[in-house]
């Protein structure tokens, strides 16, 4: 099994409801193919380092997927060429599989602010 890391850039006007499509739409189309999705999550709206289709902001979504075969990624760039709402993406091969982010355990970040008090 393959596992792929891809972090994608979709356009900065539309809501959660609209990501959340765009996010079914990504699934919908990977597990189509017999393949999984291991983590799918919508980061946050950050700025751009430099204007892509004229937009100066873009939402970043994460995708976590195991891919069968390898072939399947190009086939998957097409995709994200040709859908509209996304601007950029970037795929990384990643050498195990990757873990669930766990919602529950504080991060270290927080841990060190509640020390400082």
């Amino acid at each position: 099994m393959n596992y792929y890391e891809i972090l994608y850039v979709v356009n900065p006007n539309h809501g959660k409801d609209k990501i959340s499509e765009i996010i079914g739409e990504v699934n919908s189309h990977i597990e189509s193919k017999k393949h999984a999705v291991v983590d799918h999550n919508f980061w946050e709206k950050k700025a751009l380092a430099y204007p892509v289709k004229k937009q100066k902001y873009g939402n970043y979504i994460l995708l976590n997927a195991e891919f069968k075969n390898s072939d399947f990624v190009n086939e998957f760039k097409v995709f994200l060429n040709l859908h509209a709402e996304v601007l950029k993406y970037i795929i990384i091969k990643l050498d195990g599989k990757p873990e669930a982010p766990k919602e529950d355990a504080p991060s270290k970040a927080e841990d060190k602010k509640e020390e400082e008090k």
